[in-house]
């Protein structure tokens, strides 16, 4: 039985969900709020391709200094250059053209950003979802082993516990 396009991940778990649209190779972006939060991921033909995320926690730029890509003297560096642009420039091309991260790092770094994303709304009890048969035009297409996320994500479950 097919997975409603809408409804509460408390009753319906996040993993269903995803494996659902990894079934039907859904395209278009998943969307899950609780509260002021939401998060989106994006899949095509079933794969997630991105994650994006209002919470400030899940900003690119911190997802790096977590992982030791760039040190919080870069991210400084970096912030100063995105005030300078005035937000027109993503940070991530800031990060890059300044010369404060390799381009190979940034795809690295991004898809770190977007599995700590999701990896965040495994922990949520809940949130209102719905599902949406578009994709932003903007975003960067990863590629996101599915298989090894969710083992990702259980390993880092158990660490956590």
């Amino acid at each position: 039985m097919p997975i409603p396009a809408s409804g509460n991940i408390k009753t319906i778990p996040l993993s269903d969900i995803l494996e659902d649209l990894r079934q039907r190779r859904a395209t278009g972006t998943l969307t899950i709020r609780r509260g002021e939060i939401e998060k989106g991921i994006h899949v095509k033909d079933g794969q997630i391709i991105f994650a994006t995320s209002t919470d400030a926690r899940d900003r690119l730029a911190d997802s790096l200094v977590r992982a030791g890509k760039i040190t919080l003297e870069n991210l400084a560096h970096a912030l100063q250059l995105y005030k300078k642009h005035a937000g027109l420039k993503k940070m991530g091309a800031i990060l890059v053209e300044s010369g404060l991260l390799p381009p190979k790092e940034l795809f690295s770094g991004l898809k770190i950003q977007v599995k700590d994303i999701i990896f965040s709304l495994f922990l949520w009890p809940d949130g209102a979802y719905r599902f949406d048969k578009q994709l932003p035009s903007d975003i960067i297409q990863l590629q996101i082993n599915f298989s090894e996320l969710i083992t990702e994500i259980i390993a880092r479950m158990r660490k956590d516990a």
